[in-house]
């Protein structure tokens, strides 16, 4: 009889552990949503790439405005800067330096209105860097049209002494080498704009993309 305390005990305690081992436990599993921290920056791009066309009339205005400054600068160390030569048979052509300064005057002018059109665009910076020089042709072409169909003083470029492309004495060969150059350089120079224009944009992205996840743990 001195044992069946003792036996008791231990049938109790083996109880406790069969219902212990059968109870069940609460457990907690932690889910997090990771996502591709690139894909919300691609699908902007998909919405609100390609040509803009404010930034791009933003960036046109910006290189009218800086050819005109330039040209003064360099007009006042070269004497004289011009964009294309031989437009008449009779008229003095410009000197090398001063044609190389009219095209150096473009390139640059065109490298801060592209920058100016990339920065607004946000993307396709060298679409939309280019095109201020598309915008540049399409105005000079309608306002060399007004001077020529109604009265001179419609011709903007000429009152300011802005690029004469689309003039009737520019057909000379001379004038059409030397205003392709001049146009190529615009070009060049609203291209590599825009692309810087979107380099700065593209380094917030890489910003953005590159940031912890801010996700909530679900129970």
């Amino acid at each position: 009889m001195a044992t069946t305390p003792d036996r008791t005990t231990r049938e109790r305690t083996r109880v406790d552990e069969k219902v212990d081992g059968a109870r069940p436990v609460e457990t907690k599993t932690e889910r997090q949503t990771v996502t591709d921290p690139y894909s919300g920056i691609a699908a902007a791009r998909e919405r609100f790439g390609g040509v803009d066309i404010p930034a791009s009339l933003v960036g046109m205005l910006t290189a009218l405005s800086t050819t005109l400054i330039l040209a003064g600068l360099v007009g006042a160390a070269v004497g004289a800067v011009g964009y294309q030569t031989g437009l008449e048979e009779d008229a003095q052509d410009l000197s090398t330096w001063s044609m190389i300064g009219g095209v150096a005057v473009l390139f640059v002018a065109y490298l801060i209105g592209g920058w100016a059109a990339g920065r607004m665009a946000r993307y396709d910076g060298a679409r939309n860097g280019f095109a201020t020089g598309i915008w540049t042709l399409v105005f000079a072409g309608i306002l060399a049209g007004l001077g020529a169909w109604v009265d001179s003083e419609y011709d903007v470029f000429r009152n300011v002494e802005l690029p004469q492309w689309f003039e009737s004495d520019a057909l000379t060969t001379a004038a059409i080498i030397s205003g392709v150059a001049a146009i190529a350089a615009m070009f060049v120079g609203g291209t590599i704009g825009g692309l810087w224009g979107e380099h700065y944009h593209r380094r917030a992205d890489r910003t953005i993309a590159a940031a912890p996840p801010q996700t909530e743990p679900r129970a």
